[in-house]
């Protein structure tokens, strides 16, 4: 019967050295997306002030024709 718990407890210690390391590996890929996902969204904020930017010089060029015609 010391046999059959003892069994039991390796079985037990096993899973949990598994699932430990599943932990750490997701923890680790989570790390890894998050950084990916700020990344796009800083991206996104530089490509929207380039927009606005581009769209403001439009604007001037634009107005700088009408007072110029």
């Amino acid at each position: 019967m010391a046999e059959a718990s003892k069994s039991l407890e390796d079985q037990l210690q096993d899973q949990k050295q598994s699932l430990e390391e599943n932990i750490r590996q997701t923890e680790l890929q989570m790390s890894k997306l998050k950084e990916q996902y700020l990344k796009v969204l800083g991206a996104l904020e530089f490509a929207a002030i380039q927009k606005q930017e581009a769209a403001g010089t439009t604007d001037d060029s634009t107005t700088t024709e009408d007072v110029t015609s």
